[in-house]
């Protein structure tokens, strides 16, 4: 993590509100001074989005933040009014992360007219990078990866939502280093023999009495029911219910994130989270920093149905967490398949999305091992 020094921060710093008001929060939170003034170039459209980053940077409107409201086609407009505001003011900074183009010209020439020694930033998606210009010195370069760290409800925040459902508790937390040792087949073999036509008995069906269920037994105590294993595990059937059917698959991968959260620097980590206003639920989420991990849940060998799983959280993940998103899905799709291995899914999701090194598809291969893989996939580069 790099620290951006003091002479390259800003007591005056025009940042342009764009779609997206995560660049923006950074921005504000690593390039103002103490005791700086925030002011927020935006259009009508992007008026709201500048009030919530106003509220998640904790800058008060007309005590240390002003809104700039211009037209985006008024070139004229946007230079005065910025080169007024700057006028006469020492340690001037633009970030030209977010806005259009036209839009960060105009601000620019506005404000260089003001002070020549105008300092630039621009925040690297790609590289997670903040690039400072200052007059005529060298651009520098500052890693700002961990710099600021976010969750993810404060993440919701900023766009307007809030989180209707989020878990963050595991069941028997023991369970799962065992649980990849059970062939998948078999389990939803049993499962689907044992669960069909109970209704709402799900408290009566049976434990499975396979040798394929032998690494779990440990962990059942004298249960041999659901309903049993509900009150030894102190959770209720119908959660336990659920995570049969899905073969733990989502909790197995919450708990192989915090397998090495310590590791990867990870924050905040949950699991089934919805946020409102959106029919759509994250199956696992992480936040390193500011940047935003999405992970789906496949249990499914098909080619078709793990790629919409996977375009599904590409681009909710996109809408919350933006170009710095990054999203995963884990799936039982075989490495031996030629036409539907997660190699050639995962290279054929880039493509369709142009998503170069924002995706990646975990497959019956990785599950075993999955914490190693999922560390490697958040320290990459």
């Amino acid at each position: 993590m790099s620290t951006i020094p003091d002479n390259l921060k800003s007591q005056h710093l025009f940042v342009l509100v764009g779609g997206n008001p995560l660049p923006n929060y950074v921005a504000i939170r690593l390039l103002r001074r103490e005791g700086g003034h925030v002011y927020l170039v935006h259009t009508a459209q992007t008026n709201k989005i500048a009030d919530r980053i106003c509220q998640g940077a904790g800058l008060v409107l007309g005590q240390d933040a002003v809104k700039v409201l211009v037209d985006d086609g008024n070139a004229a407009e946007i230079r005065t009014k910025v080169l007024r505001l700057a006028a006469s003011k020492s340690g001037v900074g633009l970030n030209y992360t977010g806005g259009t183009k036209h839009m960060a010209l105009h601000v620019f020439q506005g404000l260089i007219a003001a002070n020549p020694r105008l300092t630039l930033s621009y925040l690297d998606a790609e590289t997670l990078s903040m690039r400072i210009e200052q007059g005529d010195s060298a651009t520098h370069s500052f890693a700002i990866g961990l710099a600021v760290q976010l969750r993810f409800q404060e993440l919701l925040a900023l766009h307007g939502r809030t989180a209707s459902i989020i878990e963050t508790d595991l069941i028997c937390p023991e369970v799962y280093p065992d649980l990849p040792r059970v062939p998948y087949d078999r389990w939803r073999e049993w499962w689907n023999s044992a669960s069909r036509g109970m209704g709402g008995r799900t408290t009566d069906i049976a434990l499975p009495t396979d040798p394929a269920f032998a690494p779990l037994r440990p962990h059942w105590g004298d249960a041999t029911t659901l309903g049993d294993l509900a009150a030894h595990w102190r959770t209720d059937v119908s959660t336990l219910a659920k995570w049969f059917g899905e073969a733990g698959l989502e909790s197995y991968v919450l708990w192989s994130v915090r397998k090495v959260a310590e590791a990867a620097q990870l924050g905040e980590t949950a699991k089934n989270v919805k946020p409102s206003a959106i029919d759509f639920e994250f199956d696992v989420v992480a936040m390193r920093g500011y940047q935003l991990f999405a992970i789906s849940c496949a249990n499914s060998k098909d080619k078709g149905t793990i790629k919409l799983k996977l375009m599904e959280a590409y681009v909710r993940a996109r809408q919350m967490g933006g170009d710095e998103a990054r999203v995963a899905v884990v799936c039982r799709a075989p490495a031996n398949d030629p036409l539907s291995s997660p190699r050639r899914i995962e290279q054929e999701m880039m493509e369709q999305l142009g998503a170069d090194g924002k995706i990646r598809v975990f497959g019956a291969e990785h599950i075993a091992q999955l914490p190693t893989h999922l560390l490697n996939w958040f320290t990459a580069k």
